[in-house]
């Protein structure tokens, strides 16, 4: 049998505002489904939020970096 633990993780988002375009929230997703390990992310622009599912550890340092590509950021530390 197989086991595989998913983990589901949400940030708050600088740079994301609730009119942002088509373009930019694909542009999001594509960053971050590129980061080994991250299998679905949904983005939630009236909240300025996006959350992220994992199939296992995956370094918040290249979510950071992934937003950052995307022309976003992470809230706090």
């Amino acid at each position: 049998m197989i086991t595989v633990a998913y983990s589901f993780v949400a940030y708050q988002v600088t740079g994301l505002t609730p009119d942002a375009c088509d373009h930019c929230v694909a542009a999001i997703k594509t960053e971050l489904i590129s980061v080994p390990g991250v299998v679905g992310v949904d983005v939630t622009p009236a909240a300025s939020k996006i959350s992220i599912l994992t199939d296992g550890p995956v370094s918040e340092e290249a979510i950071r970096s992934a937003m950052d590509a995307a022309g976003c950021g992470l809230v706090g530390e």
